[in-house]
């Protein structure tokens, strides 16, 4: 039984995908202090004053009798024997912290506080996705008591915190003309928040408002001092007199720079060669002529705006993983981003692509409008555009100067014509027994030369299958490799 709560908006929750019944609003505020501290004792008294406060006199005749039959109530609800648990002076709600959206979205917006620094793009995508388990505005909406209002007053400064750091994160983005309208909205609801007034300010000037950020920095200062007789903070001022002396430069729109590849493959063997010949071809990028080697298949020098590399072969001989590490070996040549798609239709692979580069493609746009924005999107980029069994990767291939795709699995004819193709076949018997030792062990392949020779032929000297052989081996250290010879030889 898996369940789920969700506390960033109306308190609810879900087992197994439907939704419980939570019953009465003193109910779910017993449910809610014992959700904000999952697995711990939460004490009656705790319970008590969080739902009547703290005055005892406005307390119901037998509360915590109360809360023992609100949490009676929640225990059927829910439905799992040992879920709610009653010890001595209090409740303890047996969930883990991950099971609950607060706690998750909090792990989110540390990520991104972390990396903030060092990787802006990521922190933004981390702290958009943790706003996004947000429903409405208010946490435990709905839900009274004196500890669901002080929660409320507490989520909601951490959310605005976390609003704030995300704008200040476009800003060093360049997307000050995505910032500008929620900064004028967060500047009106917050009128004496001077963080807020400083991102305001700066975006106006980065978009070319300057006398409107001027005039903003006025009425900001004019109402400070009317209201408390303070000066705007010495980091508002310091901006202001850089904007009216024109010392703080309009940035540029800092494009993203995506990042999809998976993760590289770590005991490739057996294809040095390959990723040498598909490295010459890659590292051509930008319509310079690519001198080709033995093993490809198809034209000789390919020049023109990027070469396309096809990699194909029989099932399990890793030529997905092949152009996986290719493309982590040629990253570097492609400074501006890698886009990866596996699979769906061309259409929606390149709506994504274009999300991933900054743009914002319109729900209604068709195949061809997109590929349209795709290749505008590209051009005078460097990206490496990763296809790994997409029917028809035609829509998806840059066509620009600069970038350069790798294809696995592509049918044939479904590449154009000047793309380089490069056959993957099964290992050599020697590279068969590295990567067995390598998985399984090196000591305990040495021992049996004879029985790794049949599992490699077995397996036909393909290394998608010796990597299954070799993992189910080394998860079984009384097996022999003989008894990993039956195993394989049962299963025909």
């Amino acid at each position: 039984m898996r369940l789920e709560f969700r506390v960033l908006g109306p308190l609810s929750a879900r087992c197994d995908g439907r939704e419980v019944d939570l019953g009465r609003p003193q109910q779910q505020a017993v449910l809610a202090a014992l959700l904000l501290s999952p697995g711990q004792l939460v004490p009656t008294d705790r319970l008590v004053e969080g739902l009547w406060g703290e005055d005892d006199t406005r307390w119901p005749k037998d509360p915590a009798g109360q809360i023992g039959t609100h949490a009676h109530r929640l225990r059927r609800a829910l439905g799992e024997t040992g879920l709610l648990v009653a010890s001595a002076g209090g409740y303890r709600l047996a969930v883990p912290r991950e099971a609950v959206d607060l706690f998750r979205y909090e792990a989110g917006v540390a990520e991104a506080v972390a990396l903030r620094h060092q990787d802006a793009f990521r922190a933004r995508e981390l702290l958009v996705a943790a706003l996004g388990a947000w429903e409405g505005r208010r946490a435990l909406d709905g839900v009274p008591g004196a500890f669901a209002e002080r929660s409320r007053e507490r989520l909601a400064a951490g959310r605005f915190a976390a609003v704030k750091a995300l704008l200040d994160l476009d800003l060093t983005l360049g997307r000050h003309a995505e910032a500008l309208e929620p900064l004028a909205g967060l500047a009106a609801e917050h009128p004496q928040d001077e963080e807020v007034h400083r991102l305001h300010l700066l975006a106006l000037h980065r978009c070319g408002r300057t006398a409107e950020a001027l005039a903003v920095y006025e009425a900001l200062r004019e109402r400070l001092d009317g209201e408390l007789g303070l000066e705007p903070a010495p980091a508002v001022v310091e901006l202001a007199e850089r904007i009216r002396h024109g010392d703080a430069p309009v940035l540029p729109r800092r494009l993203p720079r995506p990042c999809q590849l998976p993760p590289d493959i770590p005991d490739l063997v057996g294809r040095a060669a390959l990723v040498r010949e598909a490295e010459r071809v890659l590292r051509g990028a930008g319509g310079g002529p690519v001198v080709t080697g033995p093993g490809s298949v198809g034209p000789g020098p390919v020049s023109g705006p990027g070469p396309v590399l096809g990699l194909s072969g029989p099932a399990g001989s890793g030529a997905s993983a092949l152009a996986v590490h290719v493309a982590h070996v040629v990253q570097d040549a492609f400074p501006d981003g890698q886009l990866y798609a596996g699979g769906s239709e061309p259409a929606a692979v390149l709506a994504g692509f274009l999300r991933a580069l900054g743009e914002r493609p319109t729900e209604d746009a068709d195949a061809d409008e997109l590929g349209a924005r795709y290749r505008e999107a590209l051009a005078g980029r460097r990206v490496l555009v990763l296809l790994d069994g997409v029917a028809d990767p035609g829509p998806l291939l840059p066509g620009t100067a600069g970038c350069a795709a790798v294809v696995a699995g592509a049918e044939p004819g479904t590449l154009p014509e000047g793309a380089v193709r490069l056959t993957v076949g099964p290992l050599e018997p020697h590279d068969a027994y590295e990567l067995l030792a390598r998985i399984a062990g090196a000591e305990r392949i040495r021992q049996e030369p004879e029985a790794v020779e049949e599992v490699a032929a077995l397996c036909g000297h393909l290394p998608a299958l010796l990597r299954t052989a070799a993992t189910r081996l080394a998860a079984r250290p009384r097996w022999s490799v003989a008894d990993l010879v039956r195993w394989l030889a049962e299963r025909g």
